[in-house]
């Protein structure tokens, strides 16, 4: 390593000129000691692919004193960060301001390579944040902190400034420049009144060099991230779109320079100021719309579930937004902890898959705190809530790498593939135009030139998707469908076909009836049914449940309960071993010539009868079947046995597949052999014996009605009170592309249009420095105008 002083060099890591010394490493210049170190980390970790996806991505690494996080390893101060903790394993979702490009994304998720104490790392780039596991018996959360302040991603802890600093920064920005803009159209004033030729003599030069002066913050400051996003860009071979808008800005600020320091007038810093400060303006707009939407989908919009509520003994339900602090929950089997919580029950098995990723349950005792997405695995347990509901947390747990599926291109990736050509094309029409006006007037070169860039930027373009599907993401929860991420709306507007699980997605389980034939059950033995079935989900044991409630003499424990998906129950209470299920599971040989719903019981070995259920479809089916059957082919699979193909057949008609005796494995295979023919599947059950079926189709809701169901695999959760609207959300789905094509179009035409003025000379800066934000504005205003109508004239919710 050599130092020496070089004033032209750039720095390999951050980009920036090497003002002050030079230090060469491994042939390689940096402008400082921080950020040779951040390289030398990663060589020796062999991530500098960092390097490779853009050019010089980094920060000036300032120094960083590993005291100045200490605070983080106080017990009382790391609770209230960390999201996840059980044994050495901790989860925490830290703000990394610095996140600003792809290279920042694919360094920050390979962080496990830099320490073995991190277990894996997943970045949302929007809100800048990370979710990071790591093992505090590795790497303590103060030494996690200093690893990222080290490769130039300091942790900022408080939350409330998040969004803040970014926006008054962008504030503070617009106000210089709204200043500077006033100040140089005052200073101009003069030349576009005209006044006498001695006025002009006298005062020109010094109302230009005052414009000169008001000019400089806004290239130095505010115009700074457009210039750095493009330099960068270029420097990497790439082009974005800050690519032509940095070109316009060069082109008329070196020319105005270059007017006034040879005294002919202020050439065009009226508008440069004036399209810099609508580049701000326009902004600001998007950044307060996308961050008003994220706002909606976080906060207002809620998972449409209930979980049960103990209140003075009596188990009530209540939705998962209106859970409170000290609010006592039954969680029963399968069923997810929607917040921190601390048992009240003696013992737990809890499942942190949805969290971590591994399944192994763990085990838990009276006092523990349990953490939000964990599922119980056995018997009922009660809880008492320690944190509020955070929806953001648990929409970010369900888009986790583990439960994405296979990626498809869709409209996204050939928004980003137009987006990119454009800006070419963009950057060929303007050259050529300057060309051509060589020829025909040199003198007016800049103002075609640099009119052509601002009025070709593809801004509109690049919002068309975000805002569009956005606002259908916010419209579908207000209706009840509470999507996973926008990709799903894209899906939705595709489907081909509808495959329904039966029992508790066409059926209503609480006016389901059911009955009882066999031995006589005494009060005792009624308890125990009712203590076993009442930590299932399962809408058929809810019934049992309900049928011997009236017998609860007793609350008897249950012991080594296990629910075997689409099976049955076994369990122990007392000195009596249950068995609650199907006849293959409790070993019935008998054959039910009426092919009727059956779920038998077994007590120590000895079939004591069975619970018949008698199915009640829900009221409005038939004409849900009808709407939907006409855009999309329909199927059904169910686990029950043929007993009611005839009335289903009568709603569905003949033409649609009905399919019987389906275990959740042949459940996922249709779903598979439905896809091969390049269907796009939307499977709609309980998410109880269908999570695999869930997963593997293009597009997987769970109905939700009294109960928490939810699987991490599905793409959406769907209020079984909307289900009659379904076709109409799925309609929102195909309408949200065709906003999309209508986007699209304005975005082309407007471009289209000040493409033809601006050649021809008749478009000035200034009014195409204004027309730019106005035409990205108008997109977000039709796209929001567009879907709130469809949403009000075809769906019934908060719109």
């Amino acid at each position: 390593m050599e130092k020496e002083t070089q004033k032209d060099t750039t720095c390999y890591h951050c980009g920036d000129y090497c003002r002050e010394e030079l230090v060469v490493f491994d042939h390689k210049n940096f402008c400082c000691n921080g950020c040779k170190s951040v390289y030398e980390i990663l060589n020796q970790n062999a991530l500098t692919d960092y390097y490779s996806i853009e050019d010089t991505p980094g920060f000036k690494n300032k120094a960083v004193n590993a005291n100045q996080y200490k605070f983080l390893d106080l017990d009382d101060i790391a609770d209230t960060l960390i999201d996840f903790k059980e044994d050495n394993k901790r989860i925490v979702r830290l703000f990394l301001p610095e996140i600003h490009c792809a290279s920042c994304v694919w360094l920050l998720e390979n962080l496990q390579k830099l320490h073995p104490g991190v277990q894996y790392s997943e970045v949302n780039f929007l809100k800048k944040e990370a979710m990071i596991a790591f093992d505090i018996s590795l790497i303590s959360f103060s030494e996690l902190a200093v690893l990222l302040h080290r490769i130039g991603y300091p942790p900022k802890f408080d939350s409330q400034q998040k969004t803040k600093s970014s926006n008054k920064k962008l504030l503070l920005k617009i106000g210089i420049t709204f200043f500077c803009f006033g100040n140089v159209m005052l200073f101009s004033f003069p030349e576009y009144l005209n006044p006498d030729e001695s006025f002009m003599d006298t005062y020109r030069s010094f109302f230009t060099y005052l414009i000169f002066g008001f000019s400089l913050p806004v290239i130095l400051y505010s115009s700074q991230s457009y210039l750095v996003s493009a330099f960068k860009a270029l420097r990497s071979k790439t082009v974005n779109l800050d690519v032509p808008i940095s070109i316009g800005i060069a082109t008329l600020y070196v020319k105005s320079v270059y007017d006034i320091f040879t005294a002919n007038g202020p050439g065009y810093m009226d508008s440069f100021v004036g399209f810099v400060l609508f580049l701000l303006a326009g902004k600001w707009f998007q950044e307060k719309t996308y961050q008003a939407l994220s706002f909606d989908r976080d906060y207002k919009s809620y998972f449409p579930l209930a979980v049960t509520q103990l209140i003075g003994g009596e188990e009530l339900i209540k939705q998962v937004d209106k859970i409170e602090v000290d609010d006592v929950l039954v969680i029963k089997n399968e069923e997810i902890i929607p917040a921190d919580a601390t048992l009240l029950s003696d013992t737990a098995s809890i499942d942190y898959s949805f969290v971590t990723g591994e399944s192994n349950p763990i085990r838990k005792k009276k006092g523990d705190v349990l953490y939000a997405g964990g599922k119980q695995t056995g018997a009922a347990i009660q809880v008492q809530v320690t944190k509020s509901l955070d929806q953001s947390y648990l929409t970010q747990l369900w888009n986790q790498n583990a439960f994405k599926k296979e990626e498809k291109e869709g409209a996204l990736d050939l928004n980003n593939t137009l987006s990119r050509y454009f800006i070419l094309i963009v950057l060929v029409i303007a050259a050529g135009s300057a060309l051509v006006w060589a020829f025909i007037d040199p003198g007016r070169i800049v103002e075609v030139l640099v009119a052509v860039l601002i009025v070709a930027c593809p801004c509109a373009l690049a919002l068309s998707i975000p805002f569009t599907f956005g606002n259908s993401l916010r419209v579908a929860g207000n209706n009840g469908l509470y999507l996973k991420n926008s990709s799903v709306i894209e899906d939705l507007g595709k489907v081909t076909d509808v495959v329904f699980d039966k029992t508790g997605t066409l059926t209503r389980q609480d006016q389901s009836s059911i009955s009882y034939h066999g031995e006589g059950l005494s009060p005792e033995s009624m308890a125990q049914l009712y203590a076993v079935t009442k930590n299932s989900t399962h809408p058929i044991s809810r019934l049992i449940a309900g049928y011997c409630s009236s017998a609860e003499l007793t609350n008897p424990e249950v012991r080594n309960y296990s629910e075997h998906t689409g099976k049955g129950i076994t369990a122990q209470v007392q000195d009596a071993c249950w068995q609650i299920g199907s006849k293959d599971f409790v070993g019935v040989n008998e054959t039910d010539q009426q092919l009727r719903t059956r779920t038998y019981i077994k007590c120590n070995d000895r079939v004591l009868g069975y619970f018949q259920l008698q199915n009640t479809y829900r009221s409005g089916m038939e004409d849900l079947i009808g709407t939907l059957s006409k855009p999309c082919k329909l199927h059904v699979l169910s686990g029950d046995n043929e007993n009611e193909k005839e009335r289903l057949e009568q709603v569905f008609g003949k033409e649609s597949p009905l399919l019987f005796n389906q275990k959740p494995i042949d459940k996922l295979n249709y779903i598979n052999s439905v896809k091969t023919d390049n269907k796009v599947v939307m499977m709609v059950g309980d998410g109880l014996n269908d999570a695999g079926a869930l997963k593997q189709s293009d597009v997987g809701i769970v109905l939700a009605e009294d109960v928490y169901n939810f699987s991490p695999a599905c793409d959406g959760i769907l209020d079984a009170r909307n289900l009659n609207q379904l076709p109409e959300l799925i309609q929102l789905g195909k309408y949200s592309l065709f906003v999309l094509r209508v986007s699209y179009f304005i975005s082309l035409l407007y471009n289209g249009i000040g493409l033809s003025f601006a050649l021809t000379d008749r478009l000035s800066p200034l009014i195409a420095a204004v027309l730019m934000p106005l035409s990205s504005i108008s997109v977000v205003l039709i796209t929001t105008l567009l879907v709130k109508l469809y949403a009000q004239k075809h769906l019934s919710g908060k719109n």
